[in-house]
């Protein structure tokens, strides 16, 4: 199915969750990942998870192929990657924080990076437009690589001091000079 075709189905399909606002963007003359980005808007994270829904569904039913799918956990901001057409469904907060449609449709200078995430500011913990969800899933996530951190420095330590405390083995060590070597062969290194 041409990606103009899909393009339009996904709105479509957005539409009849009655996603807020969707504008369909044409990247095909700006950038190589993808032809069309659909953003919309949902009103709460229920919403933004019917509309991926609706979304995933009629891809399925039009037998497009299986998309990738980043953000369902938390529904702020859910993105569906169908390879030529990628969805972004979001909340009015973070469709206004990351202005992807501003981002896209206005001149870039040579090498700017489209807003993500990782990249549009760091949130705050007290950060007034997070959730109270957000704000535990962020400390959650900060604390686990801090965890992680700690968990790889202590594995290279203990290495580091097993490596210290043993002695390379020789030949003898593994009983290597006892074996007879076949004629011609030249045995264990001396």
């Amino acid at each position: 199915m041409p990606s103009d075709q899909k393009a339009h189905l996904l709105v479509d399909a957005v539409e009849d969750r009655k996603a807020v606002d969707p504008v369909l963007i044409d990247l095909r003359d700006k950038t190589l990942m993808s032809d069309f980005f659909l953003v919309c808007s949902g009103t709460s994270d229920t919403h933004i998870r019917a509309i991926a829904d609706s979304v995933q569904e009629r891809g399925e039913t039009e037998y497009l192929n299986r998309p990738r799918i980043i953000g369902q956990s938390v529904g702020e901001w859910i993105l569906i990657d169908f390879g030529d057409v990628v969805v972004h469904i979001m909340s009015a907060e973070a469709r206004d924080r990351y202005k992807l449609e501003q981002f896209w449709t206005t001149p870039q200078p040579k090498g700017a990076l489209p807003p993500t995430p990782d990249n549009a500011g760091p949130y705050s913990l007290s950060d007034p437009t997070m959730s109270e969800v957000q704000r535990w899933e962020q400390a959650s996530k900060q604390v686990e690589d801090d965890e992680d951190d700690d968990e790889a420095g202590e594995d290279l330590a203990f290495f580091d001091a097993a490596d210290e405390e043993l002695e390379p083995l020789e030949d003898e060590d593994m009983g290597l000079d006892e074996i007879e070597t076949p004629k011609g062969h030249p045995g264990p290194a001396a």
